[in-house]
């Protein structure tokens, strides 16, 4: 079965979060944590209601990355460990802002790199890694929000030769990133472009890439639905599809 579900990087808040869940097939939403968005007092409310949600971490990693091989050039090896360090603790800030939300342990937390320029090279892997180690040693578990270029070529360095640190990897859920359709963001959403009921068939997130549990494949939507007879509507959706019903826990919500 294929669970459909949205994310928006600003919260709409409590009434409307419960309007949509009760009154659309919509059973699964994104969590943007940390202080620059305005998810993260709202997850004991969010759980109550009944959805499913898939906590997204972000940070301009490319950047630093990029500042930290500049800095150790001539040093592979201190580059190496200093690229390892950064990740594990930016993986301990994004547990620090998961705990703040009161989200549960072993909760998957997606790390987001979505810009289309992100390099693919063993820099930034060796950074996401330490990323992935620092999610873990604390008790929760990793995901990847990526385009699917990227995190094909991700999981291929994974199960590769050649790692540092090579008995000590860990597989993260996949979402990727790729829109079938979209509109700009920061512009109006047109009327034909609002989603409702019957919303469309989610896809098999498999279809656009074997190894993915989750698809982000409409962009910058509208969401419209009837509550109590008025019309309601909500404006910047991405509109997801899923393979669990809750992409936070994975496999287990289907268990």
């Amino acid at each position: 079965m294929i669970y459909k579900g949205f994310d928006r990087t600003g919260y709409p808040g409590d009434a409307i979060m419960k309007s949509v869940r009760d009154n659309t097939e919509l059973r699964w939403c994104g969590f943007y944590l940390g202080p620059g968005f305005d998810w993260n007092p709202h997850f004991p409310q969010i759980q109550d209601m009944g959805w499913g949600v898939a906590p997204v971490y972000g940070v301009r990693s490319g950047a630093k990355v990029q500042a930290i091989v500049n800095r150790h050039s001539g040093d592979p090896k201190s580059m190496e460990s200093a690229l390892w360090d950064s990740g594990t603790l930016d993986g301990q800030q994004a547990v620090d802002q998961a705990r703040a939300a009161h989200i549960p342990l072993g909760t998957i937390l997606y790390f987001d790199v979505e810009d289309p320029d992100q390099k693919q090279n063993l820099n930034w892997l060796e950074y996401y890694r330490g990323w992935s180690r620092g999610v873990a040693d604390r008790y929760y578990d990793v995901g990847l929000y990526t385009r699917k270029n990227h995190a094909a070529w991700l999981m291929g360095k994974l199960r590769g030769d050649g790692l540092s640190r090579p008995f000590d990897i860990l597989m993260p859920t996949i979402w990727i990133a790729q829109y079938s359709r979209s509109n700009p963001n920061g512009v109006r959403v047109p009327d034909a472009d609002f989603l409702s009921d019957p919303l469309p068939t989610p896809p098999d997130p498999k279809t656009v890439y074997s190894e993915a549990a989750m698809w982000q494949h409409m962009g910058n939507l509208g969401l419209k639905w009837t509550d109590s007879g008025k019309t309601r509507k909500l404006e910047g959706v991405d509109y997801d599809s899923s393979i669990y019903p809750d992409p936070g826990t994975g496999f287990l919500s289907t268990i």
